[in-house]
């Protein structure tokens, strides 16, 4: 079964949508789609991760420099890859997920 994330970047305007797509081997397919062209190079070099990748957060090649290209630092792609491919996997609740409401980091205000 496809697991879907999507994103709604108010601080950058942007849009992401990330699908995660488990194959007989056990690798999955990733997707990621978004207006923001420095997502672009990321969307390109990751379409495939293991296991591993999801579960080992420094060897993983969702992390690493060459894969991620241009984007920000703080762009939220790559988590929403971990938790698409979690998802897929049976690792985080299809039901309980989209109760949940939005995750949103609040910036304090003084």
């Amino acid at each position: 079964m496809t697991s879907v994330i999507e994103s709604n970047m108010s601080i950058c305007d942007k849009k992401i949508k990330v699908t995660a797509d488990k194959r007989d081997d056990g690798t999955i397919d990733v997707k990621i789609e978004s207006d923001c062209q420095a997502i672009e190079g990321f969307s390109q070099n990751l379409t495939n991760i293991t296991m591993d990748d999801i579960l080992n957060f420094e060897t993983s090649k969702i992390n690493k420099e060459q894969v991620r290209g241009n984007m920000s630092m703080i762009c939220v792609a790559p988590i929403m890859v971990y938790q698409a491919a979690w998802m897929e996997l049976g690792m985080m609740s299809r039901k309980i997920y989209p109760k949940s409401g939005p995750i949103t980091i609040d910036m304090g205000q003084d």
